[in-house]
């Protein structure tokens, strides 16, 4: 968000050299039997036991970029039951777990919820806490160029007052032990990892500064030795990446490389946050990755449109498949509001036109409820 935003492209080939594909059980080709399975033998006058009950699908909803500072976190102190997201509450309520990146700090600063002498440094009030609860979030990403916008005691007290409420935090660590730390949740009976990373800071190289045991940064060769290390115990991944071009349509080419390495790193989904504006789905390896997510509480830039809308990422994993769909809404007063038909139908036109290419998805079937499912190419 800050206008002097670090340039990172040169450094991403760092970030991609190197990757290795875990070598887990996720990502192995199914062994080729020789013959039909014989049926399981047993005992004279025993029963012959049932076979388990595959596991259910798990529906994972993933959402943009939330601010609640600024002109937002003046409405929390004037209104502690502030519901932001009411109007996507089905939504929610259908998910089994629920996913965001929390673009600004939460913490009590006397009532301040923007730096006096610079309107890109910015932090929630404490209140701000309850109107994610109320949000039934499970767990947000923390990882991003404003995690350190009011230092360390803010990130501290941003980790505190999510658990406080029973949200999960992932991509930073208050005592500066190692930030990649996965979060795991359990859901129908299986376990999924988190993951969260940014390659954008804001006060200089991520990896020189003193945020740095804090805070992850998007080292895909460390990811991949991360997903390694925890793959046994967890039936699926998914990679949060805080990265890519503000207000832009469509992803520059080094991005993309990051995000497919994530993949490669032994990610089932990606999810890209930051550039404000939604961004196309593409496959990598029969993987879905949501390039840029957009938006989903915070105000509308003026001079970028397209930062008034976003997309829910609904997906649905089940069997070895994470099958993904795109529910787009609108931004009023930086709260997310269901389309008209109207809107649908000037969204899917954008959509449409920022969404070529090779790997892109294609534009499935659509729901009742106005969600699409992204197909491969």
């Amino acid at each position: 968000m800050r206008h002097h935003q670090v340039t990172f492209v040169a450094s991403l080939a760092l970030l991609v050299a190197g990757c290795h594909r875990s070598e887990s059980l996720a990502n192995d080709p199914p062994p080729v039997a020789s013959s039909a399975p014989s049926p399981p033998r047993t005992e004279a006058g025993a029963k012959a036991q049932p076979a388990p009950e595959p596991p259910s699908p798990i529906v994972l909803l993933a959402g943009g970029d939330v601010d609640l500072s600024r002109r937002t976190g003046q409405k929390i102190l004037r209104d502690p039951n502030l519901d932001l997201l009411r109007d996507m509450r089905p939504s929610f309520q259908r998910a089994d777990i629920r996913f965001a990146n929390l673009e600004s700090q939460v913490c009590d600063l006397d009532g301040v919820t923007v730096h006096p002498d610079n309107p890109l440094v910015f932090a929630a009030p404490p209140g701000a806490a309850a109107v994610l609860k109320r949000a039934s979030f499970d767990v947000l990403s923390t990882a991003n160029n404003h995690a350190w916008d009011f230092g360390k005691p803010c990130l501290v007290e941003t980790i505190d007052r999510m658990r406080s409420v029973g949200i999960r935090t992932v991509g930073t660590t208050s005592d500066g032990a190692d930030p990649l730390t996965p979060v795991v949740i359990e859901a129908r009976g299986q376990k999924v990892a988190f993951f969260a990373m940014t390659a954008i800071f804001n006060d200089g190289p991520l990896r020189r500064h003193v945020a740095a045991p804090f805070v992850a940064y998007a080292d895909m060769k460390d990811l991949a030795r991360k997903i390694a290390a925890i793959r046994a115990e967890v039936r699926w991944v998914v990679a949060s990446v805080h990265i890519g071009q503000e207000y832009a349509d469509q992803p520059v080419e080094a991005n993309r490389a990051v995000l497919a390495a994530a993949i490669d790193a032994g990610a089932d989904v990606v999810v890209g946050h930051h550039p404000h504006t939604p961004q196309r789905v593409e496959f990598h390896h029969g993987k879905p990755i949501a390039v840029s997510l957009g938006n989903l509480v915070f105000h509308e830039h003026r001079d970028h449109p397209w930062t008034g809308w976003g997309v829910l990422a609904r997906v649905t994993l089940h069997g070895d498949t994470a099958q993904l769909e795109a529910c787009p809404y609108r931004l009023v007063d930086a709260a997310p509001r269901p389309l008209d038909a109207a809107q649908e139908a000037l969204f899917w036109s954008h959509w449409d036109a920022i969404s070529k290419g090779p790997s892109v998805a294609k534009r499935g079937a659509r729901a009742v409820d106005g969600c699409v499912a992204m197909l491969p190419p």
